[in-house]
């Protein structure tokens, strides 16, 4: 079976999620006087604006190989509900206080339904590896049949990148479909899409149909993480965000934009964002752009763009990496899901962050969501 042949039947609202941590692989020493004491920390990148956050994390490692440590930890998180992606966070633990080794995200769709045993990239870390197993959340039923098989072995992380973007604005193409079949042991095989040699890993992810678009919709944007962006502010240092933009149809409508927080420190050159908006009205056939700036010290600078297709991310979503133009080796990994109807009377933006949830509420009927543009015409 390919991942379009199948589709959650049954599955709860609100679902306890089982995260097994087992170990990591080529992190930095970072604590020279106490030594090294890697610890890891799983969050749940909450879609609701007011949910309380859910976390867990393991205990760190005191001895042995400390830059290769292994936890074997089993990590329980609730509430979890379709759609949101793990989080993991590698910190050292120092005699005052922790540093932190790198973050790997663990998008939903690679762990739902059928669970995920891999190993993920540790962003941050050029050569840090993550090993986690999330089992298939108990009581999951596809096709009449509840999930219980063994979770597929699968590696995750950033494609290559191996397209030279032209100087014009870039349109993702849809990749070609390799399907990677699962173990003898397991009921399922999944269906990825592969990266193409012209385009750089756009991949196409499935979730819950929701058909034909009837009047305006809601999207959820997740900006993960960019690689290969160039340094522009050598006086400030590079402070790169993201502007997600709604390129309406209709000239009438009010700009329906939202962005990400600057990366203020670490590789900002490969900067991590991690943080997943809620923005609309979207209309069917409208594309999205994704503009990257360098926020300066008076204003910014733009760093590259993407526009992205509506075919490519309704009505099954979006899971890739984007080649940014005007930079020959960018990428940008982002997710698109639709959420459904758009309600004009209770616009909310969702900001997942590493520090906290935080939503705005919108009491103007107008069409209007997000803050407007930094550096933007």
């Amino acid at each position: 079976l390919s991942m379009s042949q199948f589709s959650p039947m049954m599955a709860p609202a609100s679902q306890k999620l089982i995260v097994n941590v087992i170990q990591a692989e080529g992190l930095q020493h970072l604590n020279h006087f106490t030594g090294d004491h890697p610890y890891c920390v799983c969050e749940v990148k909450n879609l609701e604006p007011h949910a309380t956050r859910t976390k867990a994390e393991t205990k760190p490692v005191m001895e042995g190989d400390t830059l290769n440590p292994v936890w074997n930890e089993t990590l329980e998180l609730e509430p979890w509900q379709p759609g949101e992606a793990l989080e993991f966070t590698i910190y050292d633990k120092g005699l005052i206080g922790s540093k932190t080794e790198g973050k790997a995200m663990l998008p939903s769709e690679y762990f739902y339904p059928n669970g995920f045993r891999g190993m993920i990239s540790v962003i941050g870390l050029p050569d840090a590896r993550l090993r986690v197993e999330v089992p298939p959340p108990a009581g999951v039923m596809m096709q009449g049949q509840v999930s219980s098989m063994n979770p597929m072995p699968v590696t995750y992380q950033a494609p290559a990148s191996t397209y030279t973007a032209s100087p014009s604005t870039t349109y993702a193409a849809q990749a070609p479909v390799t399907t990677y079949l699962a173990p003898a042991s397991s009921q399922f095989s999944t269906t990825y899409a592969a990266p193409s040699s012209t385009v750089g890993g756009s991949q196409q992810i499935m979730v819950p149909t929701v058909g034909q678009a009837v009047g305006p919709q809601r999207l959820a944007v997740s900006i993960l993480q960019a690689h290969g962006l160039q340094s522009m502010n050598n006086f400030t240092g590079d402070h790169p965000y993201v502007v997600c933009e709604v390129k309406h149809l209709d000239p009438s409508l009010k700009a329906t934009k939202v962005e990400t927080k600057p990366v203020t420190e670490g590789d900002t050159l490969n900067p991590f964002w991690g943080e997943t908006h809620a923005i609309g009205p979207w209309h069917e056939g409208e594309s999205l752009e994704l503009t990257v700036y360098d926020k300066g010290l008076l204003s910014s600078k733009t760093e590259g763009k993407v526009v992205l297709g509506p075919e490519l991310f309704f009505p099954n979503g979006f899971s890739g990496m984007l080649s940014i133009s005007g930079l020959p080796n960018a990428m940008l990994h982002v997710i698109i899901r639709p959420l459904g109807p758009f309600e004009a009377d209770n616009v909310e933006e969702t900001l997942v962050t590493d520090g906290a949830t935080m939503s705005k509420k919108k009491k103007s009927k107008k069409v209007k969501v997000g803050k407007k543009s930094k550096g933007c015409c």
